[in-house]
């Protein structure tokens, strides 16, 4: 919980009057309806405490990522594994962040002691990751965060330079949290990582791709056992509720509710994307369930005050005032977004 912390994140639409909220990078679709009612089934399991080996849950996964399951920690939410993982490092070497990206990296290693630097991605190659960063020392970190795809841009890294970046045998902190809303989630073979490359971690949650923002469910898999004993080591024994354990079981079982989701996701990004272009709005080309924009108009205060909520990504590194991140909804909504901010622009350019 925030005591007198900004919030950093999108999604805070409590006490405000919001009709949209496109902050907010989750999947659509909504929640689907086996985990609802594995939700509503685990109530009466609430009086006794959850299992704090999470073995079912590991099952499951271990099953959909063909993993071991020893390869996997579940946690509360995918915040609570970067938490662990980077109080897990040690504070003798920096940690290296790819950014722009997601603010909580920085936020868990300050909090771990750990130094930090980072690698910046440049305007000039889209905000894409390139083979310059093997000019670094990466064996010479802790660890080197990266995110595919991206959180803000949606760009994901090459496969091959993943894996050239993984030869190098520097320690990666891998975030995937979103390739299952991209159309190629399986662009990346998890177990040919985890079996070559002891070093990777790789980061997934159940936030985004079912709506289970809530629920609070994430996990990381490793191949390196001290690592995950370490992990395990720095968050509480029953951090996974019961609710949040049956809720991913049942959400590993609707893998094509999931497929027919981001098709229709895939659809309405392709088309914000034009719509937006047309608009003399500069997008980059993400590829999942969100859209990084830039406009020269207070897109975040003029749309504020049509009760829409989009995310202000000013307080990324590398970017500054102008860049916003959208979510890509469901066509009814993305109509709304569309509507308004034609309204905004056609405002903004006659009081030029």
């Amino acid at each position: 919980m925030y005591i007198k912390q900004k919030n950093p994140h999108g999604g805070d639409i409590y006490f405000r009057d919001i009709v949209l909220d496109i902050s907010s990078n989750i999947n659509p679709a909504g929640m689907p309806e086996k985990v609802k009612q594995a939700i509503r089934d685990a109530a009466d399991d609430c009086e006794r405490y959850p299992d704090a080996y999470c073995r079912q849950l590991r099952k499951s996964i271990s099953a959909a990522e063909e993993v071991p399951e020893d390869c996997i920690i579940c946690g509360n939410g995918a915040a609570e594994m970067i938490y662990a993982y980077a109080y897990s490092l040690g504070t003798e070497r920096p940690a290296l962040i790819v950014s722009p990206t997601f603010s909580d990296y920085q936020e868990a290693l300050e909090s771990a002691g750990v130094e930090t630097e980072h690698y910046l991605l440049r305007k000039e190659d889209g905000l894409r990751l390139t083979d310059d960063i093997l000019e670094r020392d990466l064996c010479s970190y802790s660890a080197v965060f990266i995110c595919t795809p991206n959180n803000p841009t949606g760009i994901a890294v090459e496969p091959e330079l993943l894996r050239r970046i993984a030869d190098t045998g520097a320690r990666l902190f891998i975030d995937m949290c979103f390739l299952d809303l991209t159309d190629q989630p399986d662009r990346y073979s998890i177990p040919d990582l985890l079996v070559q490359y002891p070093g990777v971690t790789v980061l997934r949650a159940f936030t985004k791709s079912y709506a289970m923002a809530g629920v609070r469910l994430g996990y990381a898999m490793s191949s390196d056992s001290e690592l995950l004993e370490r992990m395990s080591s720095k968050t509480q024994c029953w951090n996974v509720s019961s609710i949040a354990q049956q809720a991913g079981i049942a959400a590993l079982e609707c893998a094509d509710w999931l497929k027919e989701s981001v098709r229709e996701i895939s659809r309405e990004r392709k088309r914000l994307t034009e719509e937006l272009q047309s608009l003399g709005v500069e997008v980059w080309p993400g590829e999942a369930n969100y859209l990084l924009l830039r406009t020269d108009i207070d897109l975040y205060e003029e749309m504020l005050s049509r009760r829409i909520l989009v995310r202000d990504c000013s307080n990324y590194r590398v970017l500054d005032k102008g860049y916003y991140r959208i979510a890509v909804r469901a066509e009814e909504e993305n109509d709304l977004f569309l509507n308004t901010i034609r309204e905004v622009l056609k405002w903004a350019r006659q009081n030029r």
